[in-house]
């Protein structure tokens, strides 16, 4: 294994795996299903109607980046390919595929109406609303579902490399760097989980606005909360570094 340090904290990996390999395909499969349009324009009118999409295919893809992203950070770091990582990964992958077209509806809703209650897109009935009151609960509900199942699998990751801190060598600031991660990936899925509540309130029978409203409040209380706390374990993280980076430079080192 090799241990350079790359941004304070030492690479195990630097080879592409097949693991890695197949979770590339599948992210790139992704975002194929994204793209605007797979045919060119033959009209001015068609582009300016494949360009209203747009906004919504870079707000995902940035989405599906961040993902990636992540979850290559966690190979290069600790470079294991053992049963437990390969499940946990193909559950991630899972997910991905299966929330890519929700994902993508969403913000293609929220970005012309944030409220999700006035859109309508035109189909061969006639103009229609694009979410039917009856289902917007559910839009939330699997929304959620699929937030709190990706960052939930991201913390059961570091979890299970925080049990392995002995067999990979995890010095100090890795060893607490793991632990940030796997903090900051819980908070990230309880924020999802603020979804599921307010989707959960609009499903009951007869609740009436006072409830959804009270809901949503709560909603934009927790959401705030874990922004201030995020903000707050992220310059926690750079002090720490900066400690071990101070401390690391004035430890003795072997020729």
């Amino acid at each position: 294994m090799r241990h350079e340090s790359v941004d304070g904290f030492r690479w195990r990996n630097h080879e592409v795996t097949r693991i890695e390999g197949f979770s590339d395909a599948v992210f790139g499969f992704a975002i194929t299903l994204l793209i605007v349009s797979l045919e060119v324009p033959k009209t001015s009118t068609e582009l300016f109607a494949t360009m209203r999409g747009f906004g919504a295919f870079l707000v995902t893809f940035f989405v599906l980046s961040a993902i990636w992203y992540a979850q290559y950070l966690f190979f290069r770091r600790y470079g294991l390919v053992d049963r437990v990582t390969v499940i946990l990964n193909l559950a991630l992958l899972f997910t991905v595929l299966f929330f890519v077209y929700p994902l993508k509806f969403l913000f293609t809703i929220l970005l012309g109406d944030p409220t999700m209650r006035h859109a309508k897109v035109m189909t061969a009935h006639g103009l229609e609303p694009a979410i039917l009151p009856e289902h917007r609960p559910w839009i939330y509900l699997i929304y959620g579902a699929g937030f709190t199942a990706i960052f939930l699998v991201f913390a059961l990751l570091y979890r299970y490399v925080y049990s392995k801190r002995e067999k990979l060598e995890l010095n100090e600031f890795e060893t607490w760097e793991t632990q940030h991660s796997l903090r900051r990936f819980l908070f990230a899925a309880a924020l999802g989980t603020t979804y599921l509540g307010v989707a959960l309130v609009e499903l009951i029978p007869k609740s009436n606005k006072v409830a959804i409203n009270v809901a949503s409040v709560l909603l934009f209380l927790v959401v705030a909360g874990l922004f201030l706390k995020m903000l707050h374990m992220r310059r926690q993280r750079s002090r720490k570094k900066r400690e071990w980076q101070a401390k690391d430079a004035g430890a003795p080192h072997e020729p």
